[in-house]
């Protein structure tokens, strides 16, 4: 059902806050800001300096209001090809949604989306030491699942119930599931330390009637290195 869920209102002007485990350059130092010539340096390519976590929360509140949490783990493979995986959760509630004939009288929607993704996402730092290493391409498989509170029908019956687009539905529960294919990329802007901006466009390959998203797909998040 397009435009059913708030994630396309959410997403467009969605802030992200990421912790991130990056590639910042290992510095120790002791209180005096000198070398600690008995400190051991991290090695930069065990699993725990390749690994990276963070997510996104977003809120809208008014005639529709929306939560989501996705929270999201990747881990560096090959080179500067990381291996990711999202899970969503989103609670989402229409004021007024559905007008109901028989009753003359609106109805109010609200569910729960479940869901999660796996992606790929490259890094050019291996191919350029400037600003232009900070790009990296995107590709994501993402499947969301919730329940309506009606059934779908045409032609529609006596007493039928509408929503804002036109679709005819009679009393009881449908299973959705949506399949979405994103591609797209991005770039990560040094804040200074250890954090960094981060801003990705995505397209849905799969933008059926029942997609949350609109194209294109914007996120914005903040990252901190770990």
């Amino acid at each position: 059902m397009k435009c059913s869920l708030p994630l396309q209102l959410l997403l467009a002007t969605l802030l992200t806050l990421s912790i991130s485990a990056t590639e910042a350059q290992d510095t120790i130092s002791s209180l005096n800001s000198q070398p600690a010539l008995s400190a051991k340096p991290k090695n930069p390519n065990s699993f725990w300096r390749r690994l990276s976590v963070g997510g996104q929360i977003g809120f809208q509140f008014g005639t529709v209001t929306g939560i989501v949490i996705a929270p999201d783990i990747k881990v560096r493979t090959i080179d500067q090809l990381y291996v990711g995986l999202r899970l969503m959760y989103q609670y989402y509630y229409y004021r007024d949604w559905y007008w109901d004939r028989n009753a003359n009288e609106f109805l109010d929607y609200s569910s729960n989306v479940f869901g999660s993704g796996v992606y790929l996402r490259y890094y050019l730092r291996s191919l350029f030491s400037n600003f232009f290493g900070n790009f990296y391409a995107h590709v994501e498989y993402e499947y969301l699942f919730y329940t309506l509170p009606f059934v779908q029908t045409d032609p529609p019956p006596i007493g039928y119930i509408e929503d804002p687009y036109g679709n005819w539905y009679v009393p009881g529960s449908q299973y959705i599931g949506i399949n979405s294919f994103f591609v797209g990329g991005g770039y990560s802007q040094p804040l200074g330390g250890r954090v960094f901006l981060d801003f990705m466009v995505l397209f849905n390959l799969n933008d059926s009637y029942n997609s949350p998203y609109t194209n294109p797909i914007i996120r914005i998040g903040v990252g901190v290195g770990l």
